[in-house]
């Protein structure tokens, strides 16, 4: 009885420290996999919509988006990441800050460009985006290339952010600067200059939020496209593991329609949404 009573106490032992054994790896492995998330600091444009901008809710809560959403949303699921968004600072703060490697990841960048020094630039480029020009709708047939453009004056944003060669491209161009939407478009129907050079769904968008869209035309063909890369620090500490994933993704037929759908969503919810929205005179009333 005793030697039956000493081997069931040896097997229940022995099964007690195997759980044991099983519950302390399993709880170890548990943190292991927590440990496994790793965070990766982004930003991009935060004005310049779709392709990175600002919303702020009814009680004043920021919120980043951007086109490139179902592609990071993807990235970060497939890789364990925590993708942290920053966006306090002008655009130059932001893209210096990548350029030290303290944001690791831009959402967009453009090639031979001087301002993305000490960036990777990840190929293939993941979107483009078009220049074009804003007139008005009997002045549609007047614009056809940048010959064109030299015979005219024009108006641009302040915050648009251009390739360095668009920039060179512009010299010669009679172009001013304004600050805001509405007097981007003041200038246009005031007569003030004879056109609106604009990122093309950026100047559907502010348009569309002005009640313009149906007021104005756009020329038949983009007068430059600028390819849109993601760009890694190369100083990111991930920087393999960002450049390798995200390469793979763009080359992603069903990701980069994903994107392109996206952008299309954007542009038309906005446009639906401000359907109906009076449009400023520009004090031209006063002339009736």
């Amino acid at each position: 009885m005793k030697k039956i009573m000493t081997k069931f106490l040896v097997v229940l032992l022995a099964a007690l420290t195997f759980s044991g054994s099983c519950f302390a790896f399993v709880r170890y492995e548990d943190k292991m996999e927590k440990k496994l998330v790793r965070q990766i600091n982004v930003t991009g444009f935060t004005n310049l919509p779709p392709l990175g901008y600002i919303i702020t809710n009814d009680v004043g809560k920021k919120t980043y988006q951007t086109v490139f959403k179902p592609l990071l949303d993807h990235f970060a699921k497939e890789n364990n990441l925590d993708l942290s968004y920053k966006t306090k600072g002008t655009y130059d703060e932001l893209i210096s800050e990548v350029r030290k490697g303290e944001i690791d990841l831009l959402l967009g960048a453009y090639y031979n460009t001087e301002d993305y020094r000490n960036m990777e630039l990840v190929y293939p480029a993941i979107l483009t985006n078009p220049l074009t020009v804003f007139v008005l709708p009997n002045r549609v047939n007047d614009i056809k290339d940048v010959g064109d453009l030299q015979k005219l004056k024009g108006v641009r944003l302040a915050n648009e952010v251009y390739s360095d060669f668009v920039k060179e491209q512009m010299k010669p161009l009679n172009i001013e600067v304004v600050d805001t939407p509405y007097e981007l478009f003041e200038r246009l129907f005031t007569k003030k200059v004879d056109y609106i050079l604009i990122s093309h769904y950026q100047g559907l968008i502010e348009a569309s939020k002005l009640g313009l869209r149906q007021q104005i035309s756009i020329a038949k063909q983009a007068i430059w496209s600028m390819p849109i890369f993601f760009a890694v620090s190369k100083f990111a500490k991930e920087r393999k593991m960002i450049t390798k994933q995200l390469t793979a993704y763009c080359k992603n037929e069903e990701l980069r329609k994903q994107v392109s759908d996206n952008l299309q969503k954007i542009v038309q919810d906005i446009e639906q949404a401000n359907i109906g929205v009076v449009p400023p005179t520009f004090g031209l009333e006063k002339n009736d």
